[in-house]
């Protein structure tokens, strides 16, 4: 993490990403049950479901300050990734978008059987 990181107003996730907490998660689950345990987080953490899309397996997120686009793709029928992408909408993102990252991960980490991360590389 350097100081460019402390001023991101927007952070995201993919498969080949250098640090190992921002790369693709991977959950032993089916999209419906990945896709409802988010929602159940985003409704508990105060965030409001703006838009779900089946077809493309994408969900938008809207809180006060800051919205998350969750893009969750089912790899075989027992295996599902999710990439998150976050911004905040300030001058400076004080490392939120990461941290805000590192917090749904670790929910879903601990509601579902997590797989790894990075693992179709």
């Amino acid at each position: 993490m350097g100081i460019r990181t402390f001023f991101e107003t927007i952070a995201e996730t993919r498969e080949k990403h250098p640090q190992e907490s921002m790369k693709t998660h991977y959950f032993r689950h089916r999209y419906g049950v990945v896709k409802d345990t988010l929602i159940a987080y985003a409704k508990s953490a105060g965030y409001t479901v703006k838009h779900v899309n089946d077809t493309h397996g994408e969900l938008y997120l809207e809180q006060k300050n800051h919205y998350v686009i969750a893009t969750i793709t089912q790899i075989n029928p027992v295996e599902t990734g999710l990439d998150l992408k976050i911004g905040f909408e300030s001058l400076i993102g004080f490392n939120r978008p990461r941290k805000t990252i590192a917090a749904i991960f670790d929910h879903m980490k601990h509601s579902l059987t997590f797989k790894g991360t990075g693992l179709n590389a």
